[in-house]
């Protein structure tokens, strides 16, 4: 990881820093704010600005903890895949909600931390988020965050709140009279951020809705060596119940890839164009399991075996279908689950830190998008926080728009070189 920077002292709301390959759309000058947050508490973003604790803990330390949070997601997603294929962006999840936790205090900010950093101190879990994010961004990868707040709501969102996710995670602040039309201005900016391969992450809003905050993840990058037409060629996928489909394979050797083995799988890992990504597969030694089961059971600790075992020093053939995934969840009950249990109870949630009323998320939604083809691979993941109040009643309501949308396996991974923690992660059931 990359040294740790000083947080700066808070700036005012009128300071921008500018986004990574995005330009900045901020409207900051009619949101409702409530001055700064109570002086008779300490906000996480006092915290961060303070010297760590003597209790701090090291890097490799940091990239364990922050797996156990990856896989927990992932298993519980796996879950409930019912023989579908799954993709996660756990960074996507982590920089959305690190942002409402900046909002919150006592319990909830802790319980909020302690599941996505498991054992380590708060001030060091959420500057993680911060460094990791700045770490992750390139020309490949490029990630843009907003804080959507409702002008309908009444309540009054803290100065501070709003500084700090404003200069530490780049966020735009917009201010929006939450309506029937709300959604797609949402959707049109998360299409944008994620090159057009999200183009619906939430489908209503809410008058009871404070504020929507998103997180968008675009990568896009060629292979560092391109794949000749001879190793270009169809052939057969078989399904768990036996069900064939004649796609496309990619294959190579040693020359463009690393081999993995660990004690249940092994796997390839194959470089971006530069080096800093690179994509990864996990391939059970027991070709009868369903890849879904066997992922719910596969431990943070048995992935780092996988990924220190990395050589090239043994002849390697691999070969891999070219596949077109799309996946969505809602995350609420995986991440009560998980234990953040008070961010999500109207009576127990404890967001003093964001406004000067009662607050409480409602739901996480996660979308995510893969191509894997001969040229590269294009990804997106987008994640929506929405958070509610209960301390006034609204007199303007409007009616909520409903939709009715209708709509041999293995794992891989989307892993930064530098660390080795996956960006995504997800498997494949079907091609």
């Amino acid at each position: 990881m990359k040294t740790r920077k000083a947080l700066s002292a808070i700036l005012s709301c009128c300071m921008v820093l500018p986004m990574t390959a995005c330009s900045k759309k901020s409207k900051t000058s009619n949101v409702q704010t409530a001055g700064d947050h109570p002086t008779d508490q300490t906000a996480i973003f006092e915290l961060t600005n303070a010297q760590l604790p003597n209790n701090d803990v090291g890097e490799d330390e940091l990239k364990k903890a922050y797996s156990k949070f990856v896989f927990g997601v992932l298993q519980r997603c796996l879950a409930a895949a019912d023989g579908k294929n799954v993709l996660i962006s756990s960074d996507s999840v982590l920089f959305a909600l690190e942002m409402a936790a900046a909002g919150a205090n006592g319990d909830t900010l802790d319980q909020m931390l302690q599941t996505m950093l498991p054992g380590v101190p708060n001030e060091q879990g959420f500057q993680f988020a911060v460094d990791r994010m700045d770490a992750l961004r390139s020309n490949q990868l490029q990630i843009a965050n907003s804080a959507w707040i409702n002008e309908r709501n009444g309540a009054k969102v803290y100065n501070d709140y709003l500084s700090f996710v404003t200069d530490h995670f780049d966020a735009e602040i917009r201010t929006e009279q939450f309506g029937p039309g709300t959604p797609d201005v949402i959707n049109e900016w998360v299409s944008e951020k994620t090159d057009g391969m999200i183009d619906k992450l939430i489908d209503s809003v809410s008058p009871s809705d404070l504020m929507v905050l998103i997180n968008a993840i675009c990568f896009d990058a060629e292979w560092e060596k391109q794949f000749k037409e001879d190793n270009v060629k169809e052939n057969y996928f078989y399904e768990t119940d036996g069900t064939e489909h004649y796609v496309t394979f990619l294959s190579g050797n040693q020359e463009s890839a690393m081999y993995l083995e660990g004690d249940r799988a092994t796997g390839f890992l194959r470089d971006y164009k530069g080096g800093q990504y690179a994509f990864l597969t996990i391939l059970p030694d027991d070709e009868d399991v369903d890849i879904n089961e066997f992922m719910q059971g596969f431990t943070p600790d048995e992935y780092w075996e996988l990924w220190e075992s990395r050589t090239s020093d043994v002849a390697l053939s691999y070969r891999f279908p070219e596949f077109e995934t799309d996946y969505g969840i809602g995350l609420k009950e995986t991440l009560i689950d998980m234990g953040m249990e008070d961010a999500f109870d109207r009576k127990y949630a404890n967001f003093t830190n964001l406004c000067d009323q009662p607050a409480y998320i409602d739901e996480v939604i996660h979308k995510t998008h893969i191509e894997v083809s001969a040229q590269g691979t294009r990804a997106a993941a987008a994640t929506a926080v929405t958070i509610k109040t209960h301390g006034m009643a609204i007199d303007d309501p409007f009616e909520e728009i409903k939709f009715v949308i209708c709509d041999r396996p293995f794992a891989y991974a989307i892993v930064d070189t530098e660390t080795g923690l996956p960006v995504f992660l997800g498997t494949v059931e079907t091609v």
